[in-house]
């Protein structure tokens, strides 16, 4: 709602330029390329600086705030340059000399058909071609404005280089054009997926593939501005008719992101969605190159031989989406050739399992499905620890379940009564049956799971208190992760801890992490890689944790059994860990706070504002190397 007002008056500007020019070039289709190109690029180039520079060096007010001083600048400079104008009659007399193609030979209820068609194809190639990038980023904030800067230069290109090359031309001929690229572009738009996944795994950046992309966009960018040059004449009217077509154009767009983004990719995935568009993008061509002719038959040998091979490319494209999702994730080395166990998408994101149960949520490593102390690839030992540092956790929220071995632990802690889980993605509810280690988590009766987001289900319970608050959170480089690691955040979640009560996450070995809850809190403890931290002194007690360990059932199995010498090995190792809190630091290790803050030294911390290392341009992806 609060996007509406700014939106509206920015979208009134194109139209408003476009009868402006119109005065003085004659020529509709001249005046909307040009325009929408300039428009388009300005916009392209706004989200590769965001990417590259803008949101890294001046975070989020300072980005809003020079955005706005160009906004001004523009809108000071446009209001100068119209009261420095000549009269209408001079404007009147240049148009005079402009020869204009020809009639609009389609009605402006086709046009604005074609329009809303093409605005949601565009939006859904965009949604999609979002996930693969995102994917192939391992979800680094980056990626959407570096897609997005591809995408609008290309239909900037699109835009402009259609109407230089088509300059003159009929307007049937300018439909067919728009239909024959529009045929190009589904043909060519199923095997982009791919592409990227492919160029992943031969370890090359996923850039690589932006000329793709670009030639793709430009093809559907040609759409607007020919559709507004074969149904709009050079009157009085065009600003009106304009604003029409682009306000089809707009609601198409609405219609494909929330269609696509919002409701279909709960039902299908990306290779059928990426198929049905292409289809549609074919029928729209097909549609557009019919109507140019007024006729479906006779139509030109050509015409049916680009429609045939266009839609014979489809069905070739299956082959290449094998292993679309391992290459993605796992680059170039072995794993990315054996194919997951279990892959769910939906319109949160994808989370596939592998044969050694190791969970990839968005492409990025999450933990795996176990529990065993003895077989410890998900360090488990972090959860473990944790249990001695509270003398009674009875309440715990955990932030984040994902394969929900962590919360398998924690709730199986005599002394917890209440546990609540918040988790963004219910797909890792579909995948947690299915794992005897963690099947029986879901019918805890202690369990109460929210599907939300962590940050806004804190503030939408204000009076809910725990004294154990633990987030497995995500690494700190990660698209989002901001928000489980700023100040404002840990001062929320201040607001949730009873008195003596723990806040315990992941910092992923960031010392940017560990500073900025060291600023919030006076007492700390980090555990490995994990850090908790408190308003009052976390006590750790050795001999009450052993003890605990001793008796620790999970599904009324003993964790560490007297009779296994593994796991009686495992717990002399947890016992050794113990006694390293007065040890100097080391990364298997317990430390203070007041050991950390010397070693730390001065930190930039995060905020909400400056989003810590979102926008850095490098992150270590461990699974890939």
């Amino acid at each position: 709602m609060l996007l509406l007002f700014p939106t509206l008056l920015m979208g009134a500007t194109l139209p408003l330029l476009v009868e402006h020019f119109v005065t003085r070039s004659g020529c509709v289709g001249l005046s909307v390329s040009r325009l929408y190109f300039a428009n388009t690029l300005g916009s392209a180039i706004a989200c590769y600086l965001c990417a590259t520079y803008v949101m890294k060096n001046f975070g989020q007010s300072g980005s809003v705030t020079l955005a706005a001083c160009f906004n001004t600048l523009v809108g000071a400079s446009a209001y100068m340059y119209g009261r420095g104008q000549g009269t209408v009659a001079s404007a009147k007399e240049s148009q005079a000399s402009v020869v204009v193609a020809g009639p609009p030979i389609l009605s402006l209820t086709s046009a604005g058909i074609l329009a809303g068609s093409c605005g949601f194809l565009s939006l859904g190639f965009e949604i999609i071609w979002f996930r693969v990038f995102s994917l192939a980023s391992a979800d680094r904030a980056p990626a959407f404005a570096l897609l997005l800067a591809t995408y609008l230069t290309g239909i900037a290109a699109g835009a402009y280089l259609t109407e230089k090359l088509t300059e003159g031309a009929q307007p049937s001929t300018l439909l067919r054009t728009m239909g024959l690229l529009l045929l190009i572009a589904g043909a060519s738009s199923v095997f982009l997926p791919p592409l990227v996944a492919n160029l992943v795994h031969h370890d090359r950046n996923y850039l690589w593939s932006a000329p793709a992309f670009f030639l793709v966009a430009g093809m559907v960018g040609c759409v607007l501005p020919l559709l507004c040059q074969v149904s709009i004449g050079a009157n009085e009217e065009v600003g009106r008719k304009v604003s029409l077509l682009y306000a089809c154009n707009i609601v198409g767009a609405v219609l494909g992101s929330l269609g696509i983004g919002f409701v279909w990719m709960q039902h299908a995935g990306l290779r059928l969605i990426a198929l049905q568009l292409a289809v549609l993008s074919i029928v729209i061509g097909a549609g557009a190159i019919l109507l140019a002719g007024k006729r479906i038959l006779p139509q030109p040998a050509w015409v049916w031989a680009t429609i045939v091979l266009a839609a014979v490319s489809l069905p070739l494209s299956g082959r290449t989406y094998a292993l679309l999702f391992e290459k993605l994730t796992f680059g170039k080395r072995a794993e990315s050739a054996i194919p997951f166990t279990h892959i769910v998408e939906n319109r949160n994101g994808v989370v596939c399992v592998t044969a050694d149960q190791a969970v990839f949520g968005g492409a990025v490593y999450d933990g795996h499905f176990l529990i065993s102390p003895a077989n410890d690839e998900n360090y488990v030992v972090r959860a473990f620890v944790i249990t001695g540092a509270h003398p009674a956790p009875k309440r715990v929220l955990m932030i984040g379940l994902a394969s929900g071995s962590w919360a398998q632990i924690l709730i199986n802690d005599p002394r917890v009564q209440k546990f609540d889980v918040v988790e963004i993605n219910p797909g890792y509810l579909d995948l947690i049956p299915q794992y005897s280690v963690v099947s029986s988590l879901l019918k805890n009766p202690k369990l109460n799971l929210f599907v939300d987001d962590g940050r806004r289900w804190l503030l939408a319970h204000p009076a809910e208190r725990y004294d154990l608050i633990v987030a497995n959170s995500t690494y700190h480089w990660r698209d989002h992760s901001t928000t489980l690691l700023s100040r404002e955040f840990l001062q929320l979640v201040r607001q949730h801890l009873n008195p003596g009560g723990i806040y315990y996450y992941n910092t992923t070995e960031s010392d940017e992490a560990m500073a900025t809850g060291l600023s919030v809190y006076p007492y700390g403890l980090r555990i490995v890689n994990f850090l908790a931290v408190s308003d009052s002194p976390i006590v750790f007690d050795r001999d009450r944790w052993l003890n605990l360990l001793s008796t620790y059932q999970i599904d009324g199995r003993p964790v560490f059994d007297p009779l296994d010498p593994k796991l009686q090995q495992v717990l002399a190792i947890y016992r050794a860990l113990a006694g390293t809190v007065n040890a100097p630091p080391r990364f298997f290790g317990l430390e203070t706070s007041e050991s950390m803050r010397v070693r730390l030294g001065r930190q930039h911390l995060i905020t909400d504002d400056n989003m810590g290392r979102e926008w850095a341009p490098q992150a270590e992806l461990p699974w890939r190397q």
